[in-house]
């Protein structure tokens, strides 16, 4: 080999050492989560990650992709898969299996944060991590699910995954239902209708979860036959829900309130010799379950017992034929959408 051949290769070998021990890029990668609303999303789990590696950084036009979905069977068993993907190529996927959402999210991003970030591979703390991407997933169906070890220890970033972990503990819900009502009690026979429900709760991973819910309702009965001409009634209301706690089984939720309703029952008379209308107050408060189906749309049932308060009697000419019963119930069925 010349001289200047051999200048050659050495400039050569001396600009790849170089471009080896320079800082590496910025890792960016693409974040696609399936989850239910109340387990984890993308913002959520795209914190979890920064709390290990905050050199990661997500956007939609990366070429690298992470899509990670979030199921679970029954209570106490979250099932995660994470893919990797880059160039159309996947990766194998890796699943594991947790004890509840949040381990599940912590167990991805630290898969996430140590498969994207080299730099964390030179950190000694960091060893659990590598030791979690080595325990690789199951690529064969009768391969047994990989369980996450823990996250890194308290040194490498205890402060931001605590800021991380309460964020997925409490998050603020919203919702609004539309649904068919019925109510017993202040008419003689039940008052079916409308109600529109507004909800907002703080959805939190344990049982203490409140919500306040907040309903219109209008229902009615005409043409009731009595004793000496028909009667109709007809009863417009506002309730309240407070509801402290909340029981879930997978999608399944549901929360004991205590509830109050007030509202006008306007009771008219016809056939009769002197027609007349009037309208009284009404009041009850009680007790009511109220349940939801689903994740964005959900179904929701809301039952209620409850005291009445204002227990009026109507008549048509001197025959009184109804007074409002001391104990109202209602019913209600409906569909609507739920967001944080």
């Amino acid at each position: 080999m010349t001289s200047g051949g051999a200048l050659l290769v050495a400039l050569l070998s001396q600009s790849q050492v170089g471009a080896s021990e320079a800082a590496p890029a910025t890792p960016r990668v693409r974040l696609d989560v399936r989850a239910a609303a109340d387990c984890t999303w993308r913002n959520d789990l795209a914190a979890r990650v920064a709390a290990r590696s905050p050199r990661i950084t997500f956007t939609d036009d990366a070429a690298v992709s992470a899509r990670v979905s979030v199921t679970s069977t029954r209570p106490d068993n979250v099932i995660a898969d994470l893919v990797f993907a880059s160039g159309g190529a996947e990766q194998a996927p890796r699943r594991f299996v947790a004890r509840s959402c949040a381990e599940a999210a912590d167990a991805v991003a630290l898969i996430i944060a140590v498969t994207l970030d080299p730099t964390l591979a030179r950190k000694p703390a960091t060893a659990s991590a590598d030791d979690a991407v080595g325990a690789q997933p199951t690529a064969k169906a009768d391969e047994q699910p990989v369980v996450p070890r823990s996250p890194p220890p308290p040194s490498v970033a205890a402060p931001a995954t605590s800021t991380a972990e309460n964020t997925s503990t409490t998050r603020r819900q919203f919702g609004v239902y539309v649904a068919g009502q019925t109510i017993f009690a202040p008419a003689p026979a039940v008052m079916p209708g409308m109600a529109l429900y507004a909800m907002a709760a703080l959805d939190r991973d344990g049982l203490w979860s409140p919500a306040l819910l907040i309903g219109a309702t209008h229902v009615w009965r005409s043409d009731l036959s009595q004793a000496g001409g028909t009667a109709s009634f007809t009863l417009d209301a506002a309730s309240l829900d407070a509801c402290p706690l909340r029981l879930r089984w997978s999608w399944l939720a549901a929360r004991p309130c205590g509830s109050a309703t007030i509202g006008r029952l306007t009771a008219s008379g016809a056939d009769t010799e002197a027609p007349a209308s009037t309208h009284r107050p009404f009041a009850a408060g009680g007790v009511a379950v109220v349940a939801g189906f689903g994740t964005t749309i959900a179904l929701s049932l809301r039952l209620g017992l409850a005291v009445t308060l204002i227990r009026d009697s109507y008549e048509l000419g001197t025959n009184v034929f109804h007074r409002a019963g001391a104990i109202t119930a209602s019913a209600s069925l409906g569909v609507g959408v739920r967001w944080h």
